[in-house]
Formats: structure tokens, C-alpha cells, sequence
């Protein structure tokens, strides 16, 4: 009886070890070679719906280190939320964003691996999160020998809205974590999009590569894409790397493999997490080689410290483990750790690996403009590019994006804009301008009518005292250029557009073509006068003009393309007759009527 009553007394306490064990299993199947540092964020439904894409992370997070004994220890305990750590390169610190109260904004904060020496090292920039150790630089012509570290992060100091008013936009910001003489600690803005900016990776051959909202005015992709562009640390040389024209709507969470393959999640923007599809490209031939590894909800890919691969991964959309990939077999491979209580975001090994190349910054802080040089207009790997021959480009005119400071009234496909001004394009296709540093910029090619042939459909930017040099308009980007000296460099001062900010032209509706509408155009065009019906009174003008069939076709104008719109075919007498008959506007003002369409019609 005795014996018998010991026995179910085992083997009870055998199956409760056997639960104990099972249950770290499940937390832990193998312990990891060395130790990983990764968020982990409190559970939430996945929320579905039309482009709800969030780029900051939930609060409630923590940051945690799980030693090679497979031991977890909370690294944040005294945060309200911690997320997306960066380990450094000598894998001594870790750089995280944090909210030591729940109401607190996002910050940038330092600590060591051992989650001791707590350091903030952003203030009043707003919501700032997504930091990245980048290479030590110098900013200090001519020596450069006041070489510093540097991170980069993504903020929302600027205060400034996306085109959708949907929420604050960010911008990168480079900033050194160590005092240059005469300097102090310096603080850059390096992006200027119209749009969001985030995500920064720093790249083995010193650039920053990050996704970028890119959005002008395309009704074929009315909310605008998230491509991966790259920059050099300090925010000069500006490049596409994928998806401006290619793959989902998103591309984001990139990072480069020992292989020199990047891995990145791609979605179609409805997962609020940004979870998605599991891709990679080579370096070698970005805009070529995209390949799918596996549809699912993965977010952060990172290499492992073998040269594999490591992903956030979650099987049922909501609750992520960490996971081994195999990219041979292109499926999700053993598990690292899993805490069902928890999902498990962003792992990284703690151990030293190379520090990437520094790069010499061309910055200038005391000049206020950029030099930009156009090798040949006409050379573009775009399809509606073809239709514009030698000769037809008159003009390139340079237009500035206007970051909205509170939620836009008229968001949606085109932003407000104002013109810098328009430059020669010479004969072979060149231009040069001189253009304000430091603020979103795009690019309309122009016929002798001076009206839009192309428009640019992102946002570029000149660094103070930069020189930049682009080949054509979306060039084939695997090609050298032409070795030559253009017409327009031969001319050596580039043109200058450098109107003050206050006397740059913004062509809105009310100040510059109902003026004209009403002394050339209602006369015909009011009342029981008006032909078919279409009137412009001052009070249905805009309405009219803007109006869309059934369809969802434009009538008369076509916001962005001014040579497509009815309006502007019968003022300038393509449709075989002018309007108003027989007396023809000015050139000025059928230029400004044009203009307000190619520049989105607000």
C-alpha cells in the first residue's frame, strides 16, 4: 500500500517536471549560440484595413537579453515602453527607443548590454525611435580629423504632417554621441522628403539605407509607394535601391546579409504591425534579382551570428516567436524563443562585428544652397519617357514640396507647392542649377508651351554647399554615364534659382485663374449662355473644371498633366478651334492656367 501510494506520488511529481520542462521548451527549444537582445511587445489582434501602415512602435514593450545559457533578463524594467534596440558595433551598448512614462514622447537612450549606464540622448524632437550606430566620421574640412561616432534615428521634430494628414511624418537625423571641438554635439537633419522617412540600416560600405513614403501625384498608385532608398551618412547622395517602380506597395525592416544580399518585408499596406512577405535582393543588381522567400506574417529579419538568417515570425498573424529561417529550403526553420505571453520582436546577437566604412561628409553648415547638374534629361528607362524626343525638353522647372504644419484640407494626391523657377535645358539635354539646400525638392520637364512633358514622382533634396550629379530622369541605374562635358557645365555658372522664400510662386486656384476665368471666360460661360451646360461662375468654377464622370475620368482637366486636359487643348486652338473665340488669351496667362494643373490643380 505503502509502495503503491509512493509510486503515484513519483510519478505525479514526474509529470509536473515533465510540464516544467515542456513549458521551457516551448519558451526556449535550443538555447542560442550567443547572446540575442530583442523587444518584446504585448500581444495585440492584427488590425486589417486600406493603407494603416504604423510606423512607431505599440507601447507596453520591453527590451530583453536572452544569454547563451538561454537565461532572459529584462534589460528596461523602469520603462513604460522600450522597443527597437540597436547593439553596437564593439556590442558593448545598446541604442533603444523608450518612454520612461506611458505619456512621455518616444527617445532615443543609450545603456550597456548589461542594461546598466542609462543615457538619454534625444529631447524635444518629438517622437524619435528606430536608432542605428553608424561608422565614426568627421564633419571638419579640410583635415576630417575630428572623427566621432554617430547614430541615426528616425523623428517627428519637424512637426510637420504627411501629404494625407494622417499623422506627423518623419525624417532621419544623424547625430553624434560624443562633442566635436567648437562644435559641441551636432544634431543634422539628413532627409527631406515631403513624406515619412524611417527604418534606417547601416550598410558595410558606409550608407544608410532606409524606406521612404514616396508620393506625388500618381493616380495609378494614389497612396504613393514605401521604396528603399540609401544615403550617405551625413544625408548627401540620395539614391533608389528598390521598389520605387518595383515589387509591393512597402518595403521595409531591410537588412543586409553576409552574402551581401539585403532581406527585407514587403506588404500591400493593410497589416498595421507592417508584417509581411519575406523577399531579398542581390547588391549587386537591386532592381533585378528580387526574389520571394516566403509569404507570411514575418517582420524584422536579421543575421544571425553564423551568417544565417533570423526572423520575427508569427502563425497566426499576432503573436511572433523568434525563428531560424532556411533560405535554401525558403521555409521558417527552428525556433529560438517563443514566449506565448509575449511576442518577440527584432533580435540581434550581442557580439563585436566590423565597424562599416566611414565616409568623408561634403556638408557645408555655413552655405545655404546645392549645385545640381543634369547629364541628359532623355535618358530614362521609363516607358512614358520613349514619347519625348531629342529637343522636345525646353525647360526643367524646380519645384518645392510645402510640409504641411497642420493636417492638410485639400490631402490627397497633390501636395502644396511653390515654383523655385525654371532653367535652360541645352540641346544635349543638360542643365545646372544652383537651388535652396535643406528642403524637399522635385522636377517637371517642360515643352516650349511650358508645360509639363514628365514630372518627377518623388522628392529629392540638396545638402548646404553640395554638389550633386544626376544622369538622366530614371536612368537605367546599372549603367555608367557617357563620359562628356555637357552644354550646360561648359557654361560653368550654373543658373541660379534662388528666389526668397517669400517670393516664390504657389499657383493656387482663387489668386491666379479664377482672375482670368472671370474677365475671359464668363461671359460665354454663365447662366443659360453657358455651352452643354458648363459653367464658370465663381461659385462652381473649380467644381466644373475638376469634374469626373461615371468613371472617375477627369472632364476637362487632368490634375498633373496640363498637355492631356481639355481646357488647356482648346486655349492653345488644338482641338480646332480657341477658346475664348477670337480672342486668344495672352501667353502669360495660358502658361499660368497650365501651370496650375501640371502642379496638381489645388
Amino acid at each position: 500500500m505503502k509502495t503503491t501510494r509512493k509510486t503515484n506520488i513519483m510519478n505525479r511529481l514526474t509529470g509536473v517536471l515533465f510540464l516544467l520542462l515542456f513549458a521551457h521548451q516551448a519558451f526556449c527549444e535550443a538555447s542560442p549560440a550567443v547572446p540575442l537582445v530583442f523587444t518584446q511587445e504585448p500581444i495585440r489582434e492584427p488590425v486589417q484595413g486600406d493603407w494603416i501602415f504604423r510606423k512607431m512602435p505599440i507601447d507596453g514593450g520591453r527590451i530583453v537579453l536572452l544569454d547563451s545559457g538561454g537565461e532572459l533578463t529584462v534589460l528596461t524594467p523602469e520603462f513604460a515602453s522600450a522597443a527597437r534596440p540597436s547593439v553596437s558595433f564593439d556590442a558593448q551598448f545598446i541604442l533603444f527607443a523608450g518612454k520612461r512614462q506611458a505619456e512621455e514622447p518616444w527617445n532615443i537612450w543609450q545603456m550597456r548590454v548589461d542594461g546598466s549606464e542609462k543615457q538619454q540622448i534625444t529631447r524635444n524632437m518629438g517622437d524619435c525611435w528606430d536608432p542605428a550606430y553608424m561608422a565614426r566620421s568627421a564633419i571638419t574640412a579640410p583635415e576630417f580629423t575630428d572623427k566621432v561616432h554617430w547614430i541615426t534615428f528616425a523623428s517627428t521634430a519637424a512637426g510637420s504632417y504627411d501629404a494625407y494628414g494622417t499623422e506627423k511624418a518623419s525624417a532621419l537625423y544623424a547625430r553624434s554621441l560624443e562633442p566635436i571641438e567648437g562644435k559641441g554635439i551636432v544634431t543634422w537633419r539628413t532627409t527631406f522628403n515631403l513624406n515619412s522617412d524611417f527604418s534606417p540600416t547601416m550598410l558595410s560600405d558606409g550608407r544608410v539605407l532606409f524606406s521612404s513614403w514616396q508620393h506625388y501625384g500618381d493616380r495609378h498608385a494614389p497612396f504613393g509607394k514605401i521604396a528603399l532608398l540609401t544615403i550617405n551618412w551625413s544625408g548627401t547622395g540620395l539614391n533608389v535601391f528598390y521598389g520605387n517602380h518595383e515589387g509591393a506597395r512597402i518595403q521595409s525592416m531591410a537588412t543586409e546579409m553576409p552574402d551581401r544580399t539585403l532581406v527585407f518585408i514587403e506588404s500591400d499596406g493593410r497589416t498595421q504591425d507592417g508584417s509581411g512577405n519575406l523577399a531579398r535582393v542581390s547588391f549587386r543588381r537591386p532592381l533585378h534579382s528580387r526574389e520571394l522567400l516566403a509569404e507570411g506574417a514575418f517582420r524584422f529579419p536579421q543575421p544571425s551570428v553564423d551568417g544565417g538568417l533570423m526572423v520575427s515570425y508569427a502563425s497566426d498573424g499576432k503573436q511572433y516567436g523568434l525563428y531560424h529561417f532556411d533560405t535554401e529550403q525558403r521555409k521558417v526553420g527552428e525556433v529560438i524563443y517563443d514566449d506565448p505571453n509575449w511576442s518577440d520582436l527584432d533580435a540581434q546577437v550581442a557580439t563585436p562585428r566590423p565597424e562599416p566604412m566611414g565616409r568623408i561628409t561634403i556638408v557645408v553648415d555655413s552655405q545655404e544652397t546645392g549645385d545640381l547638374h543634369c547629364l541628359n534629361v532623355y535618358d530614362s528607362d521609363r516607358p512614358e519617357a520613349g514619347m519625348i524626343q531629342p529637343g522636345d525638353v525646353k525647360w526643367a522647372r524646380l519645384v518645392e514640396g510645402l510640409p504641411p504644419m497642420e493636417p492638410p484640407d485639400e490631402a490627397g494626391l497633390f501636395p502644396s507647392v511653390r515654383i523655385l523657377g525654371e532653367a535652360p535645358v541645352e540641346s544635349d539635354g543638360s542643365f545646372y542649377v544652383r537651388v535652396p539646400a535643406d528642403i524637399p525638392l522635385s522636377i517637371q520637364l517642360l515643352d516650349a508651351d511650358r508645360m509639363a512633358l514628365q514630372s518627377m514622382r518623388g522628392w529629392m533634396w540638396m545638402r548646404r554647399g553640395s554638389r550633386r550629379g544626376c544622369v538622366g530622369c530614371h536612368e537605367n541605374k546599372e549603367l555608367a554615364p557617357e563620359n562628356r562635358a555637357t552644354e550646360a557645365i561648359r557654361k560653368a555658372a550654373p543658373h541660379e534659382l534662388l528666389i526668397p522664400p517669400e517670393e516664390r510662386q504657389q499657383v493656387l486656384f482663387e489668386k491666379d485663374v479664377l482672375p482670368i476665368i472671370e474677365n475671359r471666360c464668363q461671359r460665354c460661360h454663365t447662366g443659360s449662355r453657358a455651352p452643354r451646360g458648363f459653367r464658370l461662375g465663381d461659385d462652381v468654377a473649380y467644381a466644373n473644371l475638376t469634374a469626373r464622370t461615371k468613371d472617375g475620368q477627369s472632364r476637362y482637366i487632368v490634375p498633373g498633366q496640363a498637355r492631356n486636359s481639355l481646357v488647356i487643348q482648346y486655349l492653345y486652338g488644338k482641338k480646332g478651334k480657341t477658346m475664348p473665340p477670337g480672342r486668344p488669351l495672352p501667353e502669360d496667362e495660358k502658361q499660368r492656367f497650365a501651370a496650375w494643373i501640371d502642379l496638381g490643380a489645388k
